[in-house]
């Protein structure tokens, strides 16, 4: 090829091309697939034995040792031998945490109430530090005693365990000065003294201290109870 001042040029030339390889390729993912398959088959031996052990753990009716509690059995009730039995029934039907042997609850004090014939699980008696109401106590909450006649009317029939509101105003003012204290309070347990009929809520700090300064300053405080559904 000539160019236009007369010089001659060799042939022109292409940009070179690579050509994959393929085979590096194929080799990288076999390894890729082979590693992963390795992987899967470890997974699905320990699963298989697994599932193994449980059967042989727990052989088809199979029955072990339950206390059960003989009748209905109130709130810090102290545990003795003629309150409670021991039974044979199957595994499955018994949760995790339970006693074998009736020497395990007796002498231990109810924090909830027991029904005839349920199963009696640590949960539900007194075992750690503190005392009934202080297990009781949902975490990172007080439990406060809070007397029936601090409040204008009396609250309506409360369980344990149902979740409140408590609204206060001072006498007088109007209701735009009316406003929730405490809310979402848990009922840890009922009056027992006739005499001085008290509730032990669970509150915070705050809470706790909106209480008092409610009584302090002689606010009306009236107890609203959440519905079931929240």
């Amino acid at each position: 090829m000539v160019n236009k001042r007369g010089k001659n040029q060799g042939p022109s030339r292409k940009a070179p091309t690579t050509t994959p390889d393929w085979q590096a390729a194929v080799r990288r993912r076999t390894r890729f697939y082979v590693l992963v398959a390795v992987l899967l088959a470890v997974l699905f031996g320990v699963l298989v034995f697994q599932f193994f052990s449980r059967q042989q753990h727990y052989a088809p009716g199979e029955k072990i040792s339950a206390v059960f509690s003989r009748q209905k059995i109130e709130t810090g009730t102290a545990l003795t031998t003629d309150m409670i039995e021991v039974r044979e029934v199957p595994r499955g039907a018994v949760p995790e945490s339970h006693f074998n042997f009736e020497e395990q609850a007796v002498g231990k004090v109810t924090l909830y109430p027991l029904v005839k014939g349920e199963i009696v699980i640590p949960e539900k008696l007194t075992g750690g530090k503190g005392g009934a109401v202080a297990q009781r106590c949902p975490s990172e909450t007080w439990c406060v005693r809070v007397p029936v006649d601090w409040f204008i009317a009396a609250p309506p029939d409360l369980s344990e365990g149902d979740r409140i509101e408590i609204a206060s105003v001072l006498p007088g003012k109007s209701l735009k000065n009316a406003g929730f204290i405490a809310t979402e309070v848990q009922v840890v347990a009922l009056p027992v003294d006739e005499d001085t009929p008290a509730y032990i809520f669970a509150v915070d700090d705050q809470e706790a201290l909106s209480l008092l300064y409610a009584r302090s300053n002689e606010y009306q405080m009236l107890v609203l109870l959440r519905p079931a559904g929240g």
